[in-house]
């Protein structure tokens, strides 16, 4: 990983569901297989959106769109169909919870969840509307990158 990203060093916890789970050996680059794919952030703080939005563009990823509250979420997710949503549970308007629902209705996609409360009620719920992945705050290159493509590897043995 580059130094920039090594600089990024706090930590991520992470509890046991399903949904959570610790980058695998077989993700040992996990940054290459994200190169090209198209990310929606739906992040209401700021500098969590620029953080994810760094460590995304440096893994070759390409941000389509970032939004700061559920409902723009929603909309921005169905208007430019990303192959990846990193939803925010917490936000204005709309939860994230409620976006990611409707999102999974109208257009099934992988999206992992991003919060700071690591409550097994949340993680049950996200993973009964479809996600494929759940993250605790705070973020770091070196576990949000394993993490979106372990997510992605679920989603896609499920063969939406």
């Amino acid at each position: 990983m580059s130094s920039d990203a090594e600089r990024e060093s706090r930590s991520l916890s992470s509890q046991g569901a399903s949904l959570t789970s610790e980058p695998s050996e077989h993700a040992s680059n996990p940054a290459n297989s994200l190169a090209g794919r198209r990310v929606a952030i739906c992040e209401d703080e700021g500098i969590t959106q620029m953080q994810l939005r760094r460590i995304l563009t440096r893994a070759g990823a390409r941000v389509v769109g970032i939004a700061g509250d559920g409902q723009s979420g929603l909309e921005t997710v169905l208007r430019e169909r990303p192959d990846v949503v990193l939803m925010d549970i917490k936000m204005p308007v709309m939860d994230g919870l409620e976006a990611a629902r409707q999102i999974m209705a109208a257009y099934p996609v992988c999206i992992v969840m991003l919060t700071a409360y690591a409550t097994e009620e949340y993680q049950r719920e996200a993973e009964a509307l479809g996600a494929s992945g759940y993250i605790v705050k705070p973020i770091t290159a070196q576990t949000l990158l394993p993490q979106v493509q372990e997510a992605l590897e679920r989603f896609a043995e499920r063969g939406e």
